[in-house]
């Protein structure tokens, strides 16, 4: 099949997936008014691929390494720089061409990768063969894929085997000469309920009595014994709005619980292995952080260009005080591109694999991060107290008050009333709503927490080095000591 329609992939999820969100069973996720938007925002991008323009088909579409055959540019496995790049380029132009964010094939691939990986590094040819073999079978069938990495934990300050439900972590509960089976539940995974597959790796290290908890495998999302449990967001736009001839674009994130689900041997890529547990969710971290500075930088672009707009809109474009949040506003976006940039030029090769560079990749995400909130509060600062306090689409169209809207609202000359409403809600909706509220919550936690950052970013930086410099400088190892 190699490259699917929006029809074809729509399609595909009318099989009887058990799905629930807001207490209710949802039969046909494509017509719900909230899951319909996520099959929408992940159809976008096979549309694209399918019917975009011949420069976006270049880019979204790459040949089988081996046939030649088209397939998806997210089934590439990274193997240099370049791919690299052209994994962050395909992010950004469907970030763009779309107006939202089609986590369809990247998240799930950030895993595939990783278990290859890893399976490498371990040594096990079959686990390879099994994770090779699942790429080809998602190349042919253009499949959606999503990662389920975080297990729900219960309580964070106990191990795995000392919950007070051993379920709390997703484990293997039995074992037989065709597959495992497997209990459990993984929480926060974006897009879901409108997947195909479903592939799983652990969310730490696993110790040598917890080997029942280092799994990982592929299965498809309407296997018996799954069912998603999802959160609940945005509808289409509302007459409230004043918002782009466009589409709303959003995600769901959703709660996947495992009860008694069976699992292929030919779908394993780890089945005890606890001493590599760590090193699965290390590189799959690696793979995923790097995807969401992918993302991060033309998010941010939209956010900063709210900022200049609001401060022409708001005639302060020439005040100095202003000037110098737009300064800040510019670096936070331009030094997570420069980031994201770098990760990508100064791949770790783990065998065939090329890993975005591990120090770097988790730099640029403790940078969008931790300094989030503070970006946000630059824009609210510019844009002014209107972003909380603005008439809506609604209170425009009432001619009874219509006329004093227009004439009070106006701000610099040189634009419409309109425009500058216009402005104001788009600058809203990133800011200043409970879509921005959600954002700024999984700008910390998602891809990992801060603290996980910091970790890796210790774990990775050459600390040595940096020791030998300053002992050097001091005088007590000898000027040429060998430093690298």
């Amino acid at each position: 099949m190699g490259i699917r329609t929006v029809k074809q992939y729509k399609e595909s999820l009318r099989d009887n997936r058990k799905v629930y969100i807001s207490g209710e069973r949802v039969d046909d996720i494509t017509a719900h008014p909230v899951l319909g938007l996520t099959v929408d925002t992940i159809g976008a991008s096979y549309e694209l691929a399918a019917e975009g323009d011949q420069k976006t088909r270049d880019l979204l579409i790459a040949k089988h390494p081996e046939t030649g055959e088209p397939i998806n540019r997210f089934f590439v496995t990274p193997q240099s720089a370049e791919d690299l790049h052209n994994r962050t380029r395909a992010i950004h132009t469907l970030m763009r061409q779309t107006g939202g964010l089609p986590f369809g094939k990247d998240i799930g691939t950030d895993c595939l990768n990783a278990a290859m990986a890893v399976a490498q590094q371990m040594g096990n040819a079959q686990y390879e063969k099994n994770a090779r073999n699942f790429l080809e079978h998602l190349r042919k069938n253009d499949l959606h894929t999503c990662g389920a990495i975080t297990c729900v934990k219960g309580d964070r300050s106990k191990e795995p085997a000392k919950q007070k439900h051993p379920d709390y972590y997703l484990r293997v509960v039995d074992k037989n000469d065709d597959g495992i089976v497997v209990n459990g539940a993984k929480i926060h995974i974006t897009s879901a309920p409108a997947t195909n597959e479903i592939i799983v790796v652990p969310t730490r290290q696993m110790r040598e009595n917890e080997a029942e908890y280092a799994v990982s495998f592929a299965i498809p999302a309407n296997t018996e014994g799954i069912t998603f449990i999802c959160r609940n967001g945005r509808g289409p736009w509302s007459d409230r709005e004043f918002h782009p001839e466009r589409p709303v674009r959003e995600l769901t994130e959703a709660m996947i619980v495992f009860d008694n689900v069976f699992v292929p041997w030919d779908r394993v890529f780890m089945c005890g292995e606890w001493q590599y547990s760590m090193q699965l969710a290390y590189t799959f971290a690696t793979f995923h952080r790097f995807t969401a500075i992918s993302y991060k930088v033309p998010s941010v672009e939209i956010m900063a260009g709210c900022a200049v707009a609001m401060a022409k809109y708001n005639g302060l474009m020439k005040a100095g005080h202003i000037r110098e949040k737009l300064a800040d506003i510019a670096a936070y976006v331009e030094t997570l591109r420069a980031l994201a940039d770098a990760a990508a030029s100064n791949p770790v090769m783990y065998g065939d694999i090329a890993v975005p560079n591990p120090l770097i990749a988790n730099m640029a995400k403790l940078h969008f991060a931790d300094k989030y909130h503070d970006f946000i509060k630059l824009i609210q600062d510019i844009s002014g107290g209107i972003l909380a306090t603005t008439p809506d689409k609604r209170d425009w169209n009432n001619p009874e008050i219509h006329d004093y809207l227009e004439y009070y609202l106006g701000g610099a000359a040189e634009y419409s009333t309109m425009e500058r409403l216009q402005m104001i809600h788009e600058t809203m909706r990133h800011v200043a709503s409970h879509e921005s509220a959600f954002h700024e919550v999984t700008t910390v936690h998602a891809e990992g927490s801060m603290a996980a950052q910091k970790m890796m970013i210790l774990n990775e930086a050459p600390m040595e080095k940096y020791e030998k410099r300053a002992k050097i400088a001091a005088g007590i190892i000898p000027i040429g000591t060998p430093v690298d």
